[in-house]
C-alpha cells in the first residue's frame, strides 16, 4: 500500500464553500517551512517510494512552492515519489500552467466537482457567489487540449446525494473517467435517509460498469476500501501552530513519530464515521461481489 504524505502550501482561497471544514482561512507558508518538512519526511521515511500531495485552501494560487517541491523532490535520487497530486477546486489554470503539467507529467490534477451543475451548488466563488462548475468544465476541456487528463473529486451531501448516479452519468459523457467519491463529515449531518441513498444511487453505477456501459469508468470507492483503523494525522509548528503537512495512518513509524511536529491524530470514532465507513464499505463490497459472479460466470 503506498503510502502518501500531505503538503499544505497556503490556506488561502479563491472559493468559499458552503461545506467548508477548513478553519484556518489565511496562514502562509515560506519555502524554507515546507523543505524542512520535506527532509524530515524524506529522513523518517518507512519506504523508498511514496505519493505527495498539495493542499490549501486552493493550492494553485502557490504554483511557485509546489514548483519548488517537486523539482526538489525529484533531485533527490534516494527516493521515488510514484505521483504527486494537486487537490484543487479547478478553477484556476492558464497556458503556463498546462505547459508545465504537460511537461512533468508525475504531477497529476483532483478537481473538486460533485458532479452536474445542480449537484454543485455549495461549491462557489467568495467574490461572486456563482457556482464554480462552469469554470472546473473550462479548465478541464482546456488541459484534454495538451493530453492531460483530470480526476474528479465528488463531496455527497444530503442535498446531492440523489444525484449521484446522474452526476456520474454527465461527468462520464464529458470524458471524466477517474472519480472519487467523498462524504461531507464534520460541517453537516447526514442521516439514514442520505446513507440509505448513497448506497442506493452507487448500486445503480456499479451495474452500469459490470454492464459495459461504463467500460473504463474507474470509481476510486470500488476499487479500494479504506481500512476504518486508517487514521490522518495533522502535522502543526510547534511555533506558529499551522497544520504544515498530514500524514494518513498507514506509515508506521514515520515523521509524525518524532519530537519536531506537533501531531494530532484523528482517534476518535464516532457514530457520523461509522455511517460512513457503513456506506463506503457496503458499497465497495457490492461491486466486487459482482466482480466476482461475472469471473465466475
Amino acid at each position: 500500500m503506498l503510502e502518501r504524505y500531505v503538503i499544505h502550501v497556503t490556506k488561502e482561497c479563491n472559493c468559499d464553500c458552503l461545506y467548508c471544514y477548513e478553519k484556518d482561512k489565511t496562514s502562509e507558508y515560506t519555502w524554507e517551512e515546507i523543505k524542512h518538512l520535506i527532509d524530515k519526511i524524506i529522513k523518517c521515511r518507512t519506504r523508498d517510494e511514496f505519493g505527495i500531495e498539495f493542499l490549501g485552501g486552493e493550492p494553485m494560487l502557490r504554483l511557485d512552492l509546489i514548483k519548488q517541491s517537486y523539482e526538489y523532490l525529484e533531485s533527490i535520487l534516494e527516493i521515488n515519489v510514484v505521483d504527486y497530486i494537486i487537490t484543487t477546486n479547478g478553477t484556476i489554470m492558464e497556458k503556463e500552467i498546462a505547459d508545465y503539467l504537460s511537461k512533468n507529467r508525475k504531477i497529476r490534477l483532483a478537481y473538486s466537482l460533485d458532479g452536474h451543475i445542480h449537484a454543485n451548488q455549495l461549491r462557489v466563488f467568495k467574490d461572486s457567489r456563482k457556482n464554480t462548475y462552469h469554470r472546473v468544465i473550462e479548465n478541464i476541456n482546456f488541459l484534454k487540449k495538451y493530453g492531460i487528463e483530470s480526476t474528479v473529486h465528488m463531496v455527497t451531501h444530503p442535498y446531492n446525494v440523489a444525484m449521484i448516479a446522474d452526476s456520474i452519468d454527465y461527468l462520464y459523457k464529458l470524458g471524466i473517467r477517474i472519480i472519487d467519491i467523498g462524504t461531507v463529515e464534520s460541517v453537516m449531518k447526514i442521516n439514514k435517509e442520505y446513507c440509505d441513498r448513497f448506497i442506493e444511487e452507487l448500486d445503480i453505477v456499479s451495474k452500469k460498469i459490470i454492464d459495459g456501459t461504463y467500460s473504463d469508468l474507474h470509481i476510486g470507492l470500488f476499487e479500494w476500501l479504506k481500512p476504518y483503523s486508517d487514521v490522518r494525522s495533522y502535522i502543526k509548528d510547534p511555533e506558529t501552530g499551522k497544520t504544515i503537512g498530514e500524514s494518513y495512518g498507514r506509515s508506521g513509524n514515520d515523521i509524525t513519530h518524532t519530537n519536531d511536529y506537533n501531531v494530532i491524530k484523528c482517534k476518535h470514532k464516532d457514530e457520523i464515521s461509522e455511517m460512513i465507513h457503513h456506506i463506503r464499505k457496503t458499497a465497495y463490497d457490492s461491486h466486487q461481489k459482482r466482480l466476482e459472479e461475472v469471473i465466475n460466470s
